[in-house]
Formats: structure tokens, C-alpha cells, sequence
């Protein structure tokens, strides 16, 4: 297993605002890591396919669970609790605070570094929030047949 990522902060308040929000300024990666990339992932229900729709809170609940889902197939085994690196895309910039939020109670004292973007309309109709993590591969997923992850 490659070494860990270490993070890193700017000096001052402004590093210690950052701590405060849950994200950090730098990250080093290993040389010898291996890094899964999400394409962008929408607030969809795992079990139905569809975008839910039913509270701002339960889409960005559903984002996280999708972006989760997506490192733990690449190999991830701890997924979106594994990255080291997040951007988001939200429309309305007012939801912020809330993934913010709802990123620290699911993961507390995680400290990914993180790109919020303003973003146009996303891909589906009713997005609300698209999120991309990067994080360091923990599984070996090559079989003696290849890839043995849970791909399509």
C-alpha cells in the first residue's frame, strides 16, 4: 500500500477558517499511488436510478452516497471517506453551507481539498449539486482474468 496523503494549510486565520470548514488548502500525493477520478456525480437514488428530488438536503445526501459508491468500485475501499480531493458544482451557490455541513457530519475531521464552483445548468433537470472526488486506489482490482471491480 503506497504512503498517505499529507495535507497541508496556509499560515494565519485563513488556514485555520479553512480547518474550520473541512477542507484543506494542499495535498501531496505518493509517487507510487494509484488514483481513482469520478466523472461528475449527481444526487441519484442508488436503488431506483433517479434523481431525488424530494429535499435539497436528501439530493446532496444522495450525491455523497453516489460518489461513494463510485471510488468503492475503483477501488476505494473506504470511498468519498478516502479522498483527498473534491470539486462541486452547484448552480445555487446558497447551497454551500448545507454540503458543507452534511459533509462534516458524515465525515468528521476529513479535510479533503476542495473546489466549490458556480456553476451553469447540470445535466439532468433538478440538479441541484454535481460532485467529482479524486482519491488513492486501496484495492488491487486486477484478477488473473483483469479487472475484477464492478465494472459495466
Amino acid at each position: 500500500m503506497p504512503a498517505s496523503e499529507q495535507y497541508f494549510e496556509r499560515p494565519g486565520p485563513s488556514g485555520k477558517d479553512c480547518i474550520a470548514a473541512g477542507f484543506s488548502n494542499a495535498v501531496v500525493i505518493p509517487s507510487n499511488a494509484k488514483i481513482a477520478i469520478t466523472a461528475g456525480q449527481a444526487g441519484i437514488d442508488l436503488k431506483t436510478g433517479k434523481l431525488v428530488e424530494s429535499s435539497a438536503e436528501a439530493q446532496i445526501e444522495a450525491c455523497f452516497d453516489c460518489c461513494d459508491v463510485a471510488l468503492q468500485s475503483a477501488g476505494v475501499v473506504d470511498g468519498l471517506n478516502s479522498a483527498y480531493k473534491i470539486v462541486s458544482f452547484l448552480p445555487d451557490q446558497r447551497y454551500d453551507p448545507l454540503m458543507m455541513a452534511i459533509w462534516r457530519r458524515r465525515y468528521p475531521g476529513k479535510r479533503p481539498t476542495w473546489m466549490s464552483v458556480g456553476s451553469g445548468a447540470l445535466g439532468l433537470k433538478g440538479m441541484i449539486i454535481e460532485l467529482q472526488a479524486e482519491a488513492v486506489v486501496t484495492e488491487d482490482l486486477m484478477g488473473p482474468g483483469g479487472l475484477k471491480g464492478a465494472n459495466l
